[in-house]
C-alpha cells in the first residue's frame, strides 16, 4: 500500500513538473514575440518619422543611384505594404534601374499595388514583377508566422542555392528567380508535367512571370538566362554558380524526368540542366 502511494506522489510530481515545465517555455515564447513584434514597431516608426522629416525639409531622392541603393530603397517603400497586406516579404533584385520582384500574394490586387509603388519610385526605369498569386502552406506571413514547415525537396534546394553561393536569407529568391525562369523556357505540357513531381511550396518558386513576354521565350544562351534571374548582376559568376546549384537539386529530385525537359531545351540551356559543361 505504501509502495503504491509513493509511486502516486511520484508520477503527481513529475507531472506537476512538466506542466510547470511547459508554461515556463511558453510564457518565454509569449514574451519573446512580443518583444520582436516591439522591435519591428519601433523600427517601422523610426523609419516613418525620418521620411517625414525628409519630406518636410523638401527633398527629393537622387535618382541616378547604384543598384545597391536603388533596391534599399525600394525595399523601404514594400515594408509596410508587406505589413499592411499581410504578405510574405517580397524579393528585390535591382540590375542598372530594372528592379526584379518575387514573391507570393493574395489576388492580383495585391500585385498590382505592389508594382504600382514600386514603378513610382524615384530611380526605377523599369519592372519585372515576377509575383505568383496564391499562398501556399510554408509561406510567412507577419501576422502569422510559419505556417507549416517546408517540404524536404524546398530544404534540399534552398541548401544547394546558398552552397552555389547565395546568402542567407536571401536562398528562396534566389531559388525563385531561377525556377520561375526556367519556367518560361519549357513547354506548357513539359512545364506541367514536371512540376507535378514537386510538392506545393517548390512549385509556387516556379510560378511563372507577370506577365511572359517574348524576352523571356527567347534566353537561348546560358548568360542572357542567367542575368534575366536578376540574381546579383554585380558578381555574374556567383549569380551563374546558385542558378547550376538550383536547377541540379532540382534534377536531382526528378531523375526520371532529366532527360525529357533536356529534348525541349535549347542546347546552352540543356548544359545548364544537365550540369554538364554549362556556362563555360
Amino acid at each position: 500500500m505504501r509502495r503504491g502511494v509513493v509511486r502516486v506522489a511520484a508520477a503527481t510530481g513529475v507531472a506537476v513538473g512538466v506542466a510547470a515545465l511547459v508554461q515556463h517555455r511558453t510564457v518565454r515564447r509569449n514574451a519573446r514575440h512580443q518583444l520582436e513584434h516591439f522591435a519591428r514597431w519601433a523600427r517601422y516608426e523610426s523609419g516613418r518619422l525620418e521620411g517625414l522629416r525628409y519630406h518636410i525639409a523638401g527633398r527629393h531622392p537622387d535618382p541616378d543611384v547604384y543598384p545597391t541603393i536603388l533596391a534599399d530603397r525600394v525595399r523601404s517603400v514594400l515594408g509596410p505594404l508587406e505589413h499592411r497586406l499581410d504578405i510574405p516579404r517580397v524579393h528585390v533584385m535591382v540590375e542598372d534601374h530594372t528592379v526584379l520582384l518575387h514573391g507570393e500574394v493574395d489576388d492580383e490586387r495585391q500585385a498590382w499595388t505592389i508594382e504600382d509603388a514600386v514603378r513610382r519610385v524615384p530611380g526605377v526605369t523599369r519592372l519585372q514583377s515576377h509575383l505568383a498569386v496564391g499562398l501556399t502552406p510554408g509561406d510567412t506571413r507577419p501576422s502569422q508566422g510559419a505556417i507549416e514547415q517546408a517540404s524536404h525537396a524546398l530544404e534540399r534546394v534552398l541548401e544547394a542555392a546558398h552552397a552555389g553561393g547565395a546568402s542567407r536569407g536571401s536562398e528562396r529568391g534566389a531559388a525563385r528567380a531561377t525556377l520561375s525562369m526556367f519556367a518560361t523556357q519549357l513547354p506548357t505540357e513539359e512545364r506541367r508535367h514536371l512540376m507535378s513531381h514537386l510538392p506545393a511550396d517548390l512549385r509556387a518558386l516556379a510560378a511563372l512571370p507577370r506577365p511572359v513576354t517574348a524576352e523571356h521565350r527567347h534566353l537561348r544562351h546560358a548568360d542572357d538566362f542567367v542575368a534575366a534571374t536578376g540574381i546579383d548582376p554585380t558578381d555574374p559568376d556567383r549569380a551563374r554558380s546558385v542558378v547550376v546549384a538550383v536547377l541540379g537539386a532540382v534534377r536531382a529530385l526528378v531523375p526520371e524526368e532529366v532527360g525529357d525537359v533536356a529534348a525541349v531545351l535549347p542546347t546552352e540551356l540543356r548544359g545548364l540542366w544537365e550540369g554538364a559543361g554549362a556556362l563555360r
